[in-house]
């Protein structure tokens, strides 16, 4: 798991939404109990994504001042009709990174700022610096916090933290051991491979249709959709998909990250709004709709060897290319045999070129005579009469 690189542990569950909501450039609300890591969690993402000297700036949403975001009024240059501030080392202005805390309990004059700051990265119509934004809440059902805003809320991409009680005994253990391995310069290069990925204008469609079919699924329901919404759901979408493409990763566009993806802008089933809407019903309509939708180029989006074979071959050379990426990780003999046998057929019908098949069949038949020699007990004076015997069978 990326987030293990960087020390942060147990956030397997919503490291693909943390990081498609990174790569989709859209403010993330963490949601989750005390003590789960929310602050340190997204100061040390902010540090992986934009650098160990990066200025991150972390308020308390319930006692901040407009001050101490913006400074002083600067009376000279309000004097010629210009509004400018004097900066305080707490100011937001050379900030890149900022995490606003306990955000359901800010006054409405300081929401009523931070609505701005969320939504264009400006203040008092001024530009920030900043280029990831935090905020943090606990469960209101939970402890003794407001309800957000439905205007505030749905600029977030809202996401579950994990509490001990989701976390397995692995978890815990690298949780009390602090025994990870961070690569930080891996993780940011990944991130920016990612955002630099074009979508296909096919999956930029697919998206589109499938955040509009969630969106007329659920218009029964108490759920308040509007254009920022579907437009949130379309960039996570594609956010998660090129995280797959520069990963070979199905787990950042598979059934699981997709339904979260949609959810996590819905903030009438998070819990952080009065609501009465059924969420389980509402995950399941979602889920449902999500099945019905591919995203991806299908020699992509294979989970494994298998359903990369039964893929059909347009570019014979992107997919041979990625059936080698994926043979050596395939052990069971049936897979093996069926796909070596489509892969003679391919290259004897001229499907794929000769020289790239017969590579392709070569390493195919290497890894099924391992994987046999595996499952018998051959005695060393006669693997290599055994290796022939495989090999000739083939």
């Amino acid at each position: 798991m990326l987030f293990d690189e960087l020390g942060i542990y147990g956030w397997d569950v919503v490291e693909p939404l943390v990081l498609a909501a990174i790569v989709a450039d859209l403010p993330v609300l963490l949601v989750g109990d005390i003590g789960t890591n929310k602050t340190e969690g997204s100061k040390t993402i902010a540090r992986a994504v934009l650098g160990a000297g990066s200025a991150f700036r972390h308020y308390e949403v319930p006692t901040l001042n407009f001050d101490d975001l913006v400074g002083f009024l600067n009376p000279k240059g309000l004097a010629k009709g210009v509004l400018e501030f004097v900066p305080t080392p707490l100011s937001i202005w050379k900030a890149e990174a900022a995490l606003f805390d306990e955000l359901n309990r800010a006054n409405p004059f300081i929401q009523s700022k931070l609505h701005e700051l969320i939504r264009t990265r400006h203040i008092m119509g001024l530009p920030t610096k900043l280029k990831l934004v935090f905020a943090a809440v606990n469960p209101p059902q939970s402890y003794q916090a407001g309800y957000m805003d439905l205007a505030l809320a749905s600029r977030f991409v809202a996401v579950q933290v994990p509490n001990l009680k989701a976390m397995k005994d692995a978890q815990l253990d690298r949780i009390l051991g602090k025994n990870g391995h961070k690569k930080k310069p891996a993780f940011r290069a990944m991130l920016r491979d990612a955002q630099g990925a074009a979508a296909r204008p096919k999956d930029r469609q697919n998206a589109q249709n499938l955040a509009k079919k969630v969106a007329r699924d659920l218009s029964q329901t108490e759920i308040v959709f509007n254009p920022r919404q579907l437009t949130m759901m379309v960039r996570l979408l594609l956010g998660g998909l090129a995280l797959r493409t520069v990963t070979d990763n199905s787990r950042f566009s598979d059934p699981d990250a997709n339904t979260a993806y949609i959810e996590a802008v819905i903030p009438e089933i998070q819990g952080i709004v009065r609501s009465k809407v059924n969420k389980e019903m509402v995950h399941g309509v979602i889920r449902t709709v999500v099945g019905g939708f591919t995203l991806g180029d299908p020699v992509m989006v294979a989970r494994n060897l298998e359903e990369l074979a039964a893929v059909e071959v347009t570019d014979s050379l992107a997919w041979v290319t990625a059936m080698a990426k994926r043979v050596d990780q395939e052990e069971d003999l049936k897979t093996l045999t069926r796909v070596l046998a489509k892969v003679k057929d391919l290259t004897m019908k001229e499907v794929i070129e000769r020289e790239l098949g017969e590579k392709l069949i070569r390493q195919l038949a290497m890894q099924l005579t391992t994987q046999t020699l595996l499952t018998e007990d051959v005695p060393v004076a006669q693997l290599s009469q055994r290796v022939d015997q495989i090999l000739a069978s083939i």
